[in-house]
């Protein structure tokens, strides 16, 4: 049986961490099974809850940390203790404490266990589902999982999922890197695993938002968020992505400009017609060097997959003229902008939407 070690953060979790626990508890029969919780400074009777539990399965080690130091200390203790448990592990788990995610799936991630490899319980793949989320937390989610995959170099859908299944030797090899004290921690070990060359893999899971207690995501949680996700975006040069976007969408330009003049006055061919067939060549043109250049590292699958890469980075494009033109239309019209300036505007606005749809739906 492969050796288990589960790791959980707790504070305050008296409602729900007695079900958590029986819950992983269920699947001894598959594992050589321990289970690591640290706790923030509990007191509601998380604690003695914890250590009834302990003296009736003989698996269970409580760290008692007096005050709150935060879910990413939590995360990188636990992961730190797994590493030095009596029995070495072959795979960690994180769960959170509250039951949003189900134990009865803990065979799902491990399933799928590899070990240069992070598996996370995802929300956002096929099969994946939420529960008792409003509008406004999915929306929060969606946007913040959304920002990752733009700003940094983590191919994952759901990168703030906490339920993962970590190899034993893929955490020795980041815990070293890691600093993060808050949520944040979600997508450093993320993009520290990426850098080294581990790979992510999705597996579906169902999440259910707690049914007791409080969150403990507040806004200040959120702006540590974003400032990792600034930071990586700075220091794993995806800002360079961006550049060679820009490059390439000039390439495209000059492109566009020489073939309309070589049909037109060369070749004698209308310009309208010699227009669309230039604009076509830049299209073509730009998904090749955005395929084998700018998001070479992101390509995933070729033959068939290469063509549906490029039917969608086609349609966005001529979508994309479409709605520059009439956003140049709109701000001369309406506001009554020069335009030659309106146009800038435009070309501004479609490129940045043009980079989000490539880097979030093409590759």
């Amino acid at each position: 049986m492969p050796n288990l070690v589960v790791v959980i953060p707790t504070i305050n979790e008296a409602g729900t961490i007695k079900a958590l626990i029986e819950g992983v508890e269920k699947h001894q029969a598959q594992y050589s099974l321990h289970i690591i919780v640290v706790d923030d400074g509990s007191t509601d009777g998380t604690l003695e809850t914890l250590e009834r539990l302990a003296e009736k399965h003989g698996n269970i080690t409580v760290i008692e940390r007096e005050r709150k130091l935060g879910f990413g200390s939590a995360i990188r203790d636990g992961l730190k203790a797994a590493l030095q448990s009596d029995l070495p592990p072959d795979m960690i788990v994180t769960i959170d404490a509250d039951l949003s995610h189900d134990p009865e799936q803990l065979p799902t991630l491990t399933g799928a266990y590899n070990p240069d490899t992070i598996v996370i319980g995802s929300r956002y793949v096929d099969s994946g589902e939420i529960h008792g989320w409003g509008p406004y937390r999915k929306l929060a989610s969606s946007g913040a999982n959304f920002l990752v995959r733009v700003f940094t170099n983590i191919p994952a859908r759901d990168c703030t999922s906490g339920y993962r299944c970590y190899g034993t030797e893929l955490v020795q090899a980041i815990l070293p890197g890691l600093e993060s004290t808050g949520y944040d921690i979600q997508i450093e070990t993320l993009e520290n695993a990426v850098r080294r060359g581990h790979k992510i893999v999705e597996v579906p899971i169902k999440f259910t938002d707690r049914h007791t207690g409080e969150s403990k995501l507040n806004r200040n949680q959120i702006w540590i968020f974003l400032r990792r996700i600034i930071t990586i975006f700075m220091s794993s040069g995806e800002w360079r992505r961006i550049l060679k976007f820009m490059s390439v969408g000039l390439s495209g330009v000059i492109v566009t400009e020489g073939l309309l003049w070589l049909f037109t006055d060369f070749y004698r061919v209308h310009y309208v017609i010699s227009a669309l067939l230039s604009i076509e060549i830049a299209i073509l043109n730009n998904f090749i060097w955005n395929e084998t250049w700018t998001f070479k590292d992101r390509v995933q699958g070729s033959g068939i997959y290469t063509i549906q890469r490029f039917l969608k980075f086609n349609i966005s494009r001529v979508l994309g003229m479409m709605i520059s033109v009439s956003l140049m239309t709109f701000f001369t019209e309406v506001y009554g902008i020069h335009y030659l300036i309106s146009n800038l505007s435009a070309v501004f606005i479609v490129f940045v939407i043009n980079y989000l749809f490539s880097v979030s739906y093409i590759w």
